[in-house]
């Protein structure tokens, strides 16, 4: 026999409790690693269509980035003079009219005047102004920023070179259709002849 003491309540126990429902995380966990492999599968193949359509480097354009790897390497004015260099002698490449004994104040009055790299000027004239300050005044540049600023800039100049020679469409010719068994006649697509003008004034129509 079990005696309890006057403020003791009897000890009742109880019954199993209910099984404790899986958190979200635990219920939709294949789901959100699905989804994940699907967008890492999505931009891996978006990144290789890009790199398949990558237009090839230009001979300018190589000899540029290995001016440029060389001035990652270097600090300081030596990394400036190089980038400037570089870029200076891709512009004198890709147009005579920008030769490299031009100054950055020449270089960019030329600019202005030649539709090609209006896309890209203002990012050329900060490159250049930009070394030509750490070559000559000392002051300090980050390779890196240059380095970025020149390859943005002549990423612009090559888009632009492929829209301007893109739009040279030659006219198609005009194909005259003839009797079956005749030689077919193609003439080039020209202008159409002048209309002739109104006929000479007689004597009873002149004034």
């Amino acid at each position: 026999m079990i005696f309890l003491a006057a403020d003791e309540t009897p000890l009742v126990l109880q019954g199993p409790r209910a099984t404790i429902p899986p958190g979200w995380l635990e219920s939709y966990w294949g789901v959100i690693v699905g989804g994940l492999v699907l967008v890492g599968a999505l931009a891996l193949l978006e990144w290789a269509r890009r790199r398949r359509q990558r237009p090839p480097l230009t001979s300018a354009h190589q000899a540029l980035e290995a001016t440029l790897r060389q001035a990652a390497e270097a600090t300081g004015p030596t990394a400036a003079a190089l980038v400037s260099q570089g870029l200076r002698e891709f512009l004198a490449t890709t147009d005579p009219q920008l030769p490299t004994a031009l100054s950055t104040q020449e270089l960019a009055a030329r600019l202005e005047t030649l539709p090609l790299y209006l896309p890209a000027r203002s990012l050329l004239l900060t490159a250049l102004q930009t070394a030509d300050l750490a070559k000559f005044a000392g002051a300090s540049a980050s390779p890196d920023i240059l380095i970025a600023q020149v390859r943005e800039a002549v990423q612009r100049v090559e888009t632009a070179r492929r829209a301007f020679t893109g739009h040279a469409v030659p006219p198609a010719p005009v194909v005259l259709s003839t009797p079956l068994g005749a030689t077919t006649l193609v003439v080039p697509a020209t202008e159409p002849p002048p209309l002739p003008g109104p006929p000479p004034l007689t004597g009873k129509d002149r004034p």
